[in-house]
C-alpha cells in the first residue's frame, strides 16, 4: 500500500495541544453555583487567533452572566408583585418598568476565573490549518448579584416617581422589601 493509505481525510480534525492537559469538568456546563459564587462559561470555537479566542470566550461568558441576571431580576420582581394581588393593569405596568430598568442595569464584580483551550489541526485539500477552541469561566459573587437587584429596584422606583405614579412606586417598594426579606438561597434556576 502506498502513502495515500495513511492520509487523513479532508476536514478531519485532531487536538494537538490543550492547556491544561486535562479537560476541565466545567466544559459543557453553562453556569453553576459554588459557595458564595456564581460561575458562567463562555466559548469561542474555531478561532485562528488564540488571544482573540480567549477574549471572545470571556465576552461570551460575561454576556451569559448579564442575560441570566437580568432574567432572574425580572422573574423575582414579577413573583413579588403577583404576591401583592395587584390589579392586572398596574401589575403589567410594574412588570414593564422592571423589564425596562433591568435591561439597563450594570452588573459589576465579574472576574475571569479559569480558562481552557485546545489547538486543533484540521486537514484541508492543501495541507493543514490550525484553529483554537477556547473556553473561559467568569465568577460573580452572590453579593454582587444582590447589588444589581438593588440597583434595579432603585431605578424602577425612580421611574415610577418620574411619571408621578405613586401606586406603582408603592408596589415596587413592597416588592423589593419582600425580596430583601426572602433573599434567594441561589441565583440560578434549578431544573
Amino acid at each position: 500500500m502506498g502513502c495515500a493509505g495513511n492520509r487523513a481525510r479532508v476536514g478531519s480534525q485532531r487536538v494537538v495541544e490543550r492547556t491544561p492537559n486535562k479537560v476541565p469538568s466545567w466544559i459543557g456546563q453553562s453556569s453553576w453555583e459554588k459557595g458564595e459564587n456564581i460561575f458562567y462559561v463562555g466559548a469561542a470555537p474555531g478561532r485562528a487567533d488564540f488571544a482573540l479566542g480567549l477574549r471572545e470566550a470571556k465576552a461570551d461568558a460575561e454576556k451569559k452572566l448579564v442575560e441570566q441576571i437580568r432574567q432572574k431580576i425580572r422573574t423575582e420582581f414579577g413573583s413579588a408583585v403577583e404576591g401583592q394581588n395587584v390589579d392586572g393593569q398596574m401589575g403589567n405596568y410594574v412588570k414593564d418598568v422592571i423589564t425596562k430598568v433591568s435591561e439597563n442595569i450594570e452588573v459589576s464584580g465579574a472576574i475571569q476565573d479559569d480558562s481552557y483551550f485546545e489547538k486543533v489541526e484540521e486537514r484541508t485539500g492543501s495541507g493543514v490549518r490550525y484553529a483554537f477552541n477556547c473556553w473561559t469561566t467568569v465568577r460573580l459573587k452572590h453579593s454582587d448579584y444582590l447589588e444589581a437587584r438593588r440597583s434595579a429596584s432603585v431605578g424602577a422606583v425612580a421611574e415610577a416617581r418620574k411619571v408621578n405614579n405613586a401606586r406603582a412606586e408603592a408596589t415596587l417598594k413592597r416588592a423589593f422589601e419582600k425580596l430583601e426579606n426572602t433573599a434567594p438561597a441561589t441565583v440560578l434556576s434549578r431544573p
